[in-house]
């Protein structure tokens, strides 16, 4: 439960909300191609069976190549979806496995439909199938430049022999090329522009939520230390005291001679003495331990413990190691110390929080009274 440390600044952001967008945008093109490869498990062994099996049973032998080569493209196609839908079950890093895959096996698929779009020209002039698949990647992965553009780049040169060595009437033949290759170049701008679209979206969003994270942090943190402040430790504390019947030791810490300090070294030195007495505290405590800057220099840590035994113990522990580090400056090395008030909270809930904190407030005034550096218990 130690409060986090302030906000990373300079260079890390950018490069996190970066990854963090490259990861939402793998995620969302394994489930879309999971979904087309699970249609295609489907689907495919039907147009086999009432398609390309009927066609080779008929006796025209010289479209029975076309058919087998119907065949074995619509069979590579099924064997593509079932290896795929076994790896996504098995693999153990699908994310990692399965992103590199995406653009490669996107492509693959992309040059068998381009060549069933060949066959079909021996036939006919359409070149729907062609069209309809480039526009479904397009949309359907999200794709920068030029990665879209080396994906989509096979299938169109795959397209384009299809036309040439198939489509035997001249006039289909360049009506297929202009239409194949504007729809081509159409598809690299729309999926560029939906790529930058949610890029540019999920980036406003990340930054919204950033936002409202730092205006969240600010309101409960102390801005010099990183500590919680008063209102957030209050908090805090009353979700501590909720999880069970244990004590909660309250801990007032005050560092001795702090004004002195300010006036003889500057506030600056005051500043970091300050931080890194908030950084002490909260290396010292345990996990679950709250630590607050209180006002001044003065800090609150709360937390659950057996006894009021432990809790003098773990006070002792942060003053001694305060009293042995030594504070360099420019005017050379300093010593601090620091004065803590210790009561318990013990769950009675006739007795608020005004009245262990002021406990606490006079057990550290006993510290005071006694000659600073040292640890006091509250008179129960």
């Amino acid at each position: 439960m130690k409060n986090k440390l302030p906000f990373t600044t300079g260079n890390t952001l950018p490069e996190a909300t970066r990854l963090l967008i490259e990861q939402n945008t793998n995620e969302i093109n394994i489930k879309r191609i999971n979904y087309f490869f699970f249609w295609m498990l489907l689907i495919e062994p039907l147009i086999i069976l009432f398609f390309d099996v009927k066609g080779l049973m008929t006796q025209d032998t010289q479209k029975e190549w076309i058919y087998l080569s119907y065949f074995v493209l619509h069979l590579t196609l099924w064997l593509i979806s079932l290896g795929w839908n076994l790896m996504r079950k098995t693999i153990k890093n699908k994310c990692g496995a399965m992103n590199a895959l995406i653009p490669v096996v996107a492509a693959v698929v992309l040059v068998l439909l381009s060549l069933i779009n060949g066959l079909d020209q021996i036939s006919g002039n359409g070149i729907t199938v062609y069209i309809a698949y480039i526009l479904m990647a397009s949309v359907a992965l999200l794709m920068p430049f030029p990665t879209n553009l080396m994906v989509l780049l096979p299938s169109y040169a795959v397209f384009i022999c299809g036309i040439l060595l198939f489509q035997a009437d001249s006039f289909a033949r360049w009506n297929s090329l202009i239409n194949g290759s504007i729809f081509f170049l159409a598809v690299v701008v729309i999926s560029s522009y939906l790529y930058k679209y949610y890029f540019d979206n999920m980036l406003h969003t990340l930054e919204l939520k950033l936002a409202n994270e730092k205006l969240n942090y600010i309101s409960t943190h102390d801005g010099l230390t990183g500590l919680y402040n008063r209102l957030e430790f209050e908090h805090q504390l009353a979700t501590l005291n909720q999880q069970d019947e244990n004590k909660i030791a309250l801990l007032l810490l005050d560092i001795d001679y702090f004004k002195q300090i300010n006036d003889h070294y500057g506030h600056l030195v005051g500043d970091q003495v300050l931080i890194h007495i908030a950084q002490m505290i909260a290396q010292a405590v345990p996990d679950n331990f709250i630590v607050s800057r209180w006002g001044g220099e003065e800090f609150l840590v709360a937390g659950q413990v057996e006894s009021l035994d432990q809790a003098l113990r773990l006070a002792e522990m942060i003053r001694g190691q305060i009293a042995n580090e030594y504070y360099p400056t420019e005017q050379g090395l300093i010593t601090i110390t620091a004065s803590l008030g210790v009561s318990l909270i013990t769950g009675d809930c006739i007795k608020t929080f005004d009245h262990y904190f002021k406990q606490a407030d006079d057990a550290l005034y006993l510290a005071k009274e006694h000659g600073r550096n040292r640890v006091e218990k509250s008179v129960l």
